[in-house]
C-alpha cells in the first residue's frame, strides 16, 4: 500500500461516514440548526456537496454537475437555511458527484497527483509544489472531518 492509496482511503472513509450520518438522520432533524444560530444538517450536506462539486473545475476534471448548489448552499454560516433540497435529492447528486470524482481520482497517477491545480499559476506553482491538487483533496478530506462532527452533534 502506498502513501497515495492511505490518502485516498481517507477521503473514501470520510465520504462514506457522512453519507451514513445523514442516510442515518431522522427526516424531523434534517432542517433543523444543530445549534442555534448555526447550520442544519441539510445546509451541511447541501454545502459538502457544492464543495465536492467545485472539485471539478478545481482539479481540471472538468465542469461541474450541478453548478446550482453553490447559489443554494452559499457559505453564509447559518444565513441560509431554507430553500434547500430534498435530503433525497442531495443524497442522489451528491452521490453521483463522488462516484465521478471517484473515477478520475483513481486513475490519476502519483506524478498527476503531484501536479498543480488550476487555482495556481505555473510561476507559482513552480516556488510552491505543495499546492497540487493531493493537497487540495486532503484539505477537502479534513473539512469533511469538521462538518462530521457538527452532524455527530446533531444526531
Amino acid at each position: 500500500m502506498t502513501v497515495l492509496d492511505i490518502c485516498l482511503l481517507q477521503w473514501t472513509a470520510n465520504n462514506k461516514r457522512t453519507f451514513k450520518i445523514l442516510e442515518d438522520l431522522e427526516d424531523k432533524k434534517f432542517n433543523v440548526p444543530i445549534v442555534p444560530g448555526g447550520n442544519s444538517p441539510s445546509w451541511i450536506m447541501g454545502h459538502l456537496a457544492d464543495t465536492d462539486d467545485r472539485l471539478f473545475e478545481l482539479l481540471g476534471i472538468g465542469d461541474r454537475k450541478y453548478p446550482e448548489l453553490g447559489t443554494i448552499y452559499h457559505h453564509e454560516k447559518g444565513s441560509n437555511q431554507t430553500g434547500h433540497l430534498s435530503k433525497t435529492e442531495l443524497l442522489k447528486k451528491w452521490t453521483h458527484i463522488v462516484a465521478e470524482l471517484d473515477k478520475a481520482f483513481s486513475s490519476w497517477s502519483e506524478a498527476e497527483w503531484l501536479g498543480r491545480h488550476t487555482a495556481v499559476s505555473e510561476e507559482d506553482f513552480a516556488q510552491q509544489p505543495q499546492r497540487n491538487r493531493l493537497n487540495v483533496m486532503l484539505g477537502r478530506v479534513s473539512h469533511k472531518t469538521s462538518h462530521l462532527g457538527q452532524l455527530s452533534m446533531g444526531g
